[in-house]
């Protein structure tokens, strides 16, 4: 079998059916030896990638926004070694906030994307492995390729959750930004960066950083680089509502690097410790909490675009 299309038909608030069939017919120019698949609820994304490989594709393409595509990639990773030595993953950017397709330079338009994929370059990036406790209170991993945030980042992701994208992804992301820095407080941590122990301290966010962006465009790491065998470590220190407010505009163009209150480290392991449980934001989803841990994977994935 050639490639596996795994659409998410409730991407970009309801949009991802629409944008598929804007794109189904170059597809099948692209790979004449293709299935599509579905997904039916959240998570399924992951065993469908895992039903691809078992069924021999050779490229699992994600057909939505960027939690669409990190349920691909965790279920891809999550397969044996010699399951996916010749597979690759791709995407096709159908959702409300395709962080990783803007970072990766991942064409919008159809004819664009067609061609992109005609080229068929083929990039190692490296991906996150996240340990943390699940909703169950059991321990979980998963593998991420974009960011895994807490603080503000999870307090935003659970709002989203219970309140949905209503207004698309940016617009959306702002205004629960906005709402979590009014209502939210610093969260007290600790961190190992590397195998060295710091001080527990308060931070509004802690952000793990494969790629540059999130959150439907804001520059959280612009200088991230998924091909370095490095995550880009975020924190921002207990600032005031006004202060963070302040910050936030400059984060959409990368200009908050730099200012007081914010440290941008390159690390290969990143461990946080709490005494409350932080939700965690991966890839843009509400999952589990910290403690937690997170490992970077150096050239795991196999990514055509």
């Amino acid at each position: 079998m050639g490639a596996c299309f795994v659409v998410n038909p409730a991407a970009g608030h309801g949009r991802g059916r629409a944008r598929w069939a804007a794109v189904r017919r170059l597809a099948r120019e692209l790979w004449p030896d293709h299935e599509i698949r579905e997904t039916e609820s959240p998570g399924h994304g992951r065993e469908l990638a895992r039903l691809a490989l078992d069924g021999g594709a050779d490229t699992v393409v994600a057909v939505g926004g960027d939690g669409t595509l990190g349920e691909i990639v965790d279920g891809f990773l999550s397969c044996a070694p010699e399951k996916r030595a010749a597979a690759a993953v791709a995407t096709f950017p159908a959702g409300s906030g395709c962080d990783f397709a803007r970072h990766a330079g991942v064409p919008r338009e159809p004819e664009a994307w067609a061609a992109a994929m005609r080229v068929r370059r083929l990039r190692r990036l490296d991906a996150g492995l996240a340990s943390f406790r699940g909703a169950d209170g059991k321990p979980r991993e998963r593998r991420f390729l974009n960011v895994a945030s807490l603080a503000l980042a999870g307090d935003v992701a659970l709002a989203v959750e219970r309140r949905g994208k209503r207004f698309g992804g940016t617009a959306t992301y702002l205004l629960e930004v906005v709402r979590a820095v009014l209502a939210g407080r610093p969260r007290r941590a600790r961190l190992v960066v590397d195998g060295v122990e710091e001080p527990a301290a308060d931070y509004r966010l802690i952000s793990i950083a494969n790629t540059s962006t999130t959150g439907g465009g804001m520059r959280i790491a612009p200088a991230a680089d998924a091909e370095d065998g490095f995550f880009d470590l975020v924190t921002v220190g207990a600032l005031s509502r006004a202060r963070l407010l302040t910050l936030l505009p400059t984060v959409y163009v990368g200009a908050h690097v730099g200012r007081d209150g914010v440290r941008v480290r390159r690390a290969r392991r990143v461990e946080v410790l709490c005494d409350e449980p932080l939700p965690l934001n991966i890839d843009g989803d509400l999952d589990g909490a910290a403690p937690a841990a997170f490992e970077v994977l150096p050239r795991a994935l196999a990514f055509l675009g």
